[in-house]
């Protein structure tokens, strides 16, 4: 089975957090990682060592696995055709999602699917948002269907 998780790591100035291989996207949500500063996104697949800056970090972090991951915020089943190439998407609000994925409010008060969900709550895509705020996701989407804006995205080797 493979699952779509969502981390939130809370770094300490000058902590490392280390990063076996396998895809992921980081979003960092405030602070400094690796030269990634709060807003922006990085797609990886490598394994990785990233340091917080001097005011520490708050980073969220997906991760695609082939097991069910037992300490994440969120994690999904989803299922991919094993045949097909995939793009793992980090995008910062919009429309419908073009596929399966995990998303976070940032800031405000969403409505999704009928609850209200605040900053660092985490939910399921696809998903009915609505409400004043903004929120932060990670999709999977076919290859061929990766056009468009992303904060961050890169192919998927199943």
């Amino acid at each position: 089975m493979t699952s779509l998780a969502l981390y939130e790591d809370l770094l300490a100035p000058g902590e490392a957090l280390e990063l076996p291989l396998g895809g992921r996207i980081l979003y960092v949500a405030s602070g400094e990682v690796a030269g990634l500063h709060a807003g922006r996104a990085a797609f990886g697949a490598d394994g990785a060592t990233l340091t917080a800056g001097t005011d520490g970090a708050t980073v969220l972090r997906w991760e695609l696995t082939d097991w069910e991951p037992g300490d994440a915020k969120l994690s999904a089943a989803v299922d991919l055709d094993p045949w097909a190439e995939y793009a793992m998407r980090c995008e910062l609000d919009g429309g419908p999602a073009p596929g399966p994925g995990i998303g976070c409010v940032l800031r405000g008060e969403l409505t999704i699917d009928g609850e209200v969900v605040r900053p660092f709550g985490a939910f399921v895509e696809p998903a009915e948002v609505s409400g004043q705020g903004s929120f932060v996701r990670v999709v999977l989407v076919r290859a061929e269907e990766s056009q468009g804006a992303a904060l961050a995205q890169g192919s998927l080797h199943l």
